[in-house]
């Protein structure tokens, strides 16, 4: 009992710990004033992303010991099963055991009353015994005191010979009578004495048989006993696993908020840099200066997933995947000539993935140039850029490698192209197709 304590205790101090080391809440999800430089803002979504990926793997550790736990708890509650069944099974033998004490009492009760009724009908018996007894007793009294005389007047008396037999067979007659009663008497009294012992021996023996069942009743108890404290124990510490599994969980949902906020705020910072963005690029009608060239420089390229919508959405860009996987050496390169604005290498996540990991609001490592009159490309979920901000491209110079950095499914380019009329992105985006053609 005070191991299981410690136990709990343990496990409720490393769940506080956890909790305490791995919940860290942004400050707020609403957008921040503007950092004093994009590479301010571009840190603050890399701490975040560093953040979001520290709780994502106390997410996966969480999983692993639920797993365990869970497994663990499904053992124990096989084993609380197997006793609940010991514990069901003694409950019925005890049941049955005090239905045949019962029924016991019911057979004692009437034999008890049998007895009574037995009694009192032989001593109704003696009774009539005594009383007949008594009669006799003054007749042979009365014929004692008075000698032979008294028996030879009542013969003497007779007037005839037949009238002294018939007196003598009288006195004859009486005698007998008296000596048949009290002998049917007294058998039936030897008959009732013998129900009696016979309902005593009956009593004695369902007694002793009352006793056995009580015995085995108070084995049963004993082992029952046992068995209930085992089952308590095993409650116990399912209790402990069952908290500890609940701790867990509730420390993974706490996780999985902040990694929805600190998301919300990573998309705060994004719009701050695509406003910073739309500030520092060029305006315009978003006409290019000339042909636009299809941006990876690969052949067995094709687009696998349009501009428009998608999944419920809109898809903004095109993305546009090679035919051997799409490998961190296929080559992406400048559709146009233009000025780097954006070049982010901050995502380390290059693999496939059915959730936004929130690097660059989805885009992961990516670039952004300016080709002048309002008209920008994106350049999407690149393993790596290898351009730097500020920096003026040729069309056709490499920028990066695709990749699957970001919210990507499979290695692919997203390419995406829009024009800087001050409107947001669903106004701003266009259809990439329009521009270039694939080759």
């Amino acid at each position: 009992m005070r191991t299981n304590t410690f136990v709990r205790k343990l496990l409720s101090l490393v769940l506080t710990l956890a909790i305490s080391l791995f919940v860290f809440l942004p400050s707020g999800v609403t957008p921040t004033a503007f950092a004093a430089s994009k590479a301010e803002i571009e840190q603050k979504i890399d701490e975040l992303d560093n953040k979001i990926e520290a709780s994502q793997e106390k997410i996966k550790e969480n999983d692993k010991k639920i797993d365990s736990a869970s497994s663990s708890a499904s053992e124990l509650q096989s084993q609380v099963n197997a006793v609940q069944a010991q514990l069901d099974a003694y409950n019925q033998k005890i049941d049955l055991l005090n239905q045949r004490i019962a029924a016991l009492n019911a057979e004692i009760s009437k034999t008890e009353s049998e007895k009574v009724k037995n009694e009192a009908k032989m001593a109704e018996q003696k009774e009539t015994i005594s009383i007949t007894q008594q009669a006799l007793a003054q007749r042979l009294r009365a014929m004692y005191i008075s000698g032979n005389v008294s028996n030879l007047v009542i013969l003497l008396e007779a007037d005839s010979f037949t009238n002294f037999l018939n007196r003598l067979e009288l006195v004859s007659r009486i005698a007998r009578h008296d000596n048949d009663i009290i002998s049917t008497l007294r058998d039936e009294i030897s008959e009732y004495e013998a129900i009696e012992a016979k309902l005593e021996e009956q009593e004695k023996r369902l007694e002793e048989d009352k006793a056995g069942i009580e015995s085995s009743k108070a084995q049963e108890q004993d082992a029952k006993s046992e068995i209930v404290s085992s089952k308590k124990v095993l409650d116990q510490k399912m209790s402990t696993l069952n908290n500890y599994i609940s701790g867990l969980e509730s420390n993974s949902k706490e996780l999985q908020n902040y990694i929805t906020s600190a998301r919300q705020q990573q998309q705060a910072y994004m719009n701050q840099i695509n406003a910073q963005l739309a500030q520092s690029s060029s305006t315009g009608t978003g006409t290019p200066s000339g042909d636009m060239i299809w941006p990876v420089a690969a052949s067995g390229s094709y687009i696998s997933s349009g501009y428009g919508s998608r999944w419920g959405t809109t898809h903004y860009g095109i993305d546009i995947t090679h035919a051997n996987g799409g490998s961190n050496s296929v080559p992406i390169v400048a559709s146009a000539s233009g000025v780097v604005k954006i070049s982010s290498n901050a995502c380390s996540h290059n693999y496939r993935k059915e959730s936004n990991c929130g690097c660059n609001g989805g885009y992961g490592n990516y670039c952004v140039i300016d080709h002048g009159n309002g008209l920008l490309s994106y350049y999407g979920h690149m393993a790596r850029s290898v351009v730097s901000v500020g920096q003026h491209v040729e069309q056709g110079q490499l920028v990066g490698y695709m990749g699957c950095t970001g919210y990507s499914t499979g290695p692919h380019l997203h390419f995406e192209i829009r024009v800087n009329d001050g409107s947001s992105r669903s106004v701003a985006a266009r259809n990439p197709l329009n521009y270039v053609r694939q080759p």
